[in-house]
Formats: structure tokens, C-alpha cells, sequence
């Protein structure tokens, strides 16, 4: 009996032992898992985007592509000092602040293929990513280009249709057709008949050599009753050398009429040669310059008209493209790009919305795009001043 009754105790106290233990578990201290505080139900939610409102959608990036950013790229021009390469080197600075890439301008201080080489050796040697070229003698950057190449540095060329070693040169238009277009103001100046010379800043420079030709070829076609007495004549991109040049001319050449010029500087400096010879009227100058450079003497009558395009756009496009590579987005350039909405410039690149390609001299291609400016009027000229009366171009 006292074993049955010392049972019902032990029992009787497991019980109550185990009831105690329960109670304990839900309402005594609290389980490991739940001791970090708990945010209020709705705190804890992730805050909503409002909701859009028609018209307010995100925007893709202009020409559905977005430019990489903190790439290193060079621009080597032919000649630094000159108005024409002053506004290369602010756009270039212009894509920078707007890309977030590392992006500057270097050249000679004369027009020289071997000092021009020397600023690639350098570029190479600290490891940019892209080499943007505008070169004096395309065949002589062609053995550094293509040290650069191997190494995979993007190589984009301008005024360089014979550029080997590029990913792709790019031309604001068609050289030849640029020349024509040229030829067509000289003749008009000059009544379509008389004796004229051309200028070149070099015989390598290609661009400028493929304007004077596609002039020529154009008088030769069209304006029968014109004569070129001399063509070519080098000028070194020397606005004062350019100007004795045609005073020479003016003495050699009695009948002399006309003159059509290659670089910015030389249809400025003739210009000059034509005013202090009291020719203004007599002789008709025409060439590429630009109103930062030219605008005295179109104002003066002693210029006839200039034509040319916006360097620094064409440096941001090819800045563009580089970048566009350097991305892999290599394949989107094609005759369905738009180059100036991809290029994401506030207002565009006017001229590059549609682009032409043809095989280049090496591996590049060549890209032509529809940006010839032509400037015959003190009121053309002066659309191309800035907010402070000063000209941008």
C-alpha cells in the first residue's frame, strides 16, 4: 500500500513539475530568437515609389545608349596655337565634364609628324584607353597607331581617310564634295572666268589635299573658261606664310583673280595680301576658316566666303564613338546610329544624325556625316556668337 500510495506522490509531482514548465516557456523570458527588437508592422515596409504620372516616365538614355564613364582618352591634334584647335580642346574638355571621363588635348607647337609621334609614344606608355587623332601625315602616325592598337587602346581618326591603323576614321562630310562646294563660291566671286591658285597646309594632309582636288575637279567640269596657275602651294597652316604667298602671286600673275585656301589659316592670311594690294573686288578668296579667325577680313570684303564645320562637334562625336568601344558596344555603330542623340550633347551634334559608311584604307571604316557650314554674310557670321557677343566657332 505504501508503494502505491509513494507512486501517486512521485507522479503527482512530475505532473505539476511539467505544468510549471509550460507556463514558464510562454510566459516567462523570452526565446533567443525573438530578443532583437521588432519594427512596428508598418515601418518595416519598403517605401513605394509614387506612383508616375503620364509624360513622366524615365527617359532611355538619347539614342538608347548610355556612355561608360572613367576611361582615360588622348586627343593629339595637328597644330596647338590656333583658333581651329582652341575649340577642339574645349569640347573635348566639354565631354569630359559631362561623361565622367578622363579626357585631354595635346599636339605640336608645329606642324611636324615626328613630334606628333612622340606625344602617341607618350600616351601609350601611360596607358590610355582611346587615342583620338587629328593628324598632320596619317602615314606616319600609322606605326605608332598600330603599337597602340595592339595593345588594345581604341584608335579614332578625323581628317585621315587614309588612316590604317584605326578603329574608324570620321569626316564631317564628303572631302571632295566639300571642295566642290568651295569651288562653286571662287566661281561665283570671279564670274566664272580668270586665273586662281590653291593652298594646302601640307602634301600629306590628306583632307585638305582631297578639298583641293575635288575643287579642281569641279572647275575642270564646270567652269571651262577658269584657269589654276598653280596648285598646292604648302603653306605649314602659317597665316603669314599664306599671305606672302599671295603677294608673290599678285606680282607673278598680273590677271590673278581668284584663290581658294585648304587650312583656317591660309584664306585669312591671302585675305590680307588682297586688301594691302587694294585688290578687294579684284581678287576673290575663298577657303576654310572659321569667324574666330576670319571675321576682320569678311567684314572688310577682302574674304568672299568661308566654309567649314564645328571641329569641336566632330571631336565630341569621335569621342563618342571611342567611348561606344570601349563599352562594347561596338556593333550599334552602323548606318542606324544616330550620332548626335547617342552622343547624349545638350541640343545634339547637328549634322551627324544621319551617317554614310565606306571601307577605310586598313582595318577601319570611314564615317561621313553632313556638318559643311558655309559663311558668306557678316549676318551668317554672326550667328555663331556666344551669349558674350564672342564667336564660339
Amino acid at each position: 500500500m505504501k508503494k502505491v500510495f509513494l507512486g501517486i506522490v512521485v507522479f503527482t509531482l512530475v505532473c505539476g513539475m511539467l505544468l510549471m514548465s509550460a507556463c514558464s516557456d510562454q510566459g516567462g523570458a523570452p526565446s533567443p530568437a525573438s530578443q532583437a527588437p521588432q519594427a512596428p508592422a508598418e515601418e518595416s515596409k519598403a517605401p513605394e515609389a509614387p506612383a508616375e504620372q503620364p509624360g513622366e516616365a524615365p527617359e532611355a538614355p538619347a539614342g538608347g545608349i548610355t556612355l561608360g564613364s572613367g576611361y582615360t582618352i588622348m586627343t593629339t591634334v595637328k597644330l596647338l596655337g590656333i583658333g581651329w584647335f582652341d575649340r577642339t580642346e574645349t569640347m573635348v574638355k566639354e565631354f569630359a565634364a559631362n561623361t565622367g571621363n578622363n579626357c585631354y588635348q595635346t599636339g605640336p607647337s608645329e606642324t611636324d609628324a615626328a613630334a606628333t609621334n612622340q606625344l602617341l609614344e607618350d600616351a601609350i606608355a601611360t596607358g590610355v584607353d582611346a587615342i583620338c587623332i587629328i593628324p598632320f601625315s596619317p602615314s606616319s602616325a600609322d606605326p605608332v597607331l598600330a603599337k597602340a592598337r595592339e595593345q588594345g587602346i581604341v584608335v579614332i581618326s578625323h581628317e585621315a581617310t587614309d588612316q590604317v591603323e584605326c578603329d574608324y576614321d570620321i569626316e564631317a562630310f564628303d572631302n571632295y564634295a566639300y571642295g566642290a562646294i568651295l569651288m562653286d563660291y571662287l566661281a561665283k566671286g570671279m564670274n566664272e572666268e580668270g586665273e586662281y591658285y590653291t593652298t594646302v597646309g601640307g602634301l600629306t594632309a590628306t583632307s585638305q589635299n582631297q578639298w583641293e582636288e575635288g575643287g579642281y575637279n569641279r572647275q575642270q567640269e564646270k567652269y571651262p573658261n577658269m584657269t589654276a596657275v598653280k596648285r598646292k602651294i604648302e603653306t605649314n597652316d602659317e597665316q603669314a606664310k599664306s599671305k606672302a604667298i599671295m603677294a608673290e602671286m599678285i606680282n607673278t600673275y598680273p590677271n590673278l583673280k581668284g584663290f581658294q585656301g585648304a587650312t583656317s589659316q591660309d584664306a585669312p592670311g591671302a585675305a590680307e595680301a588682297v586688301a594691302e594690294a587694294g585688290l578687294i573686288g579684284k581678287i576673290t578668296v575663298v577657303g576654310t576658316s572659321m569667324p574666330s579667325i576670319a571675321s576682320k577680313q569678311l567684314e572688310d570684303g577682302s574674304l568672299y566666303a568661308m566654309a567649314l564645320w564645328d571641329p569641336g562637334l566632330t571631336v565630341y562625336a569621335m569621342h563618342t564613338l571611342a567611348v561606344m568601344m570601349l563599352d562594347g558596344n561596338g556593333d550599334l555603330i552602323n548606318e542606324d546610329l544616330n550620332l548626335s542623340e547617342a552622343s547624349g550633347y545638350p541640343g545634339g551634334l547637328p549634322g551627324y544624325e544621319k551617317l554614310m559608311f565606306t571601307d577605310g584604307a586598313g582595318d577601319g571604316k570611314i564615317i561621313y556625316a553632313n556638318a559643311t557650314l558655309v559663311i558668306d554674310s557678316v549676318e551668317k557670321m554672326n550667328q555663331y556668337k556666344d551669349a558674350n557677343g564672342n564667336y564660339y566657332l
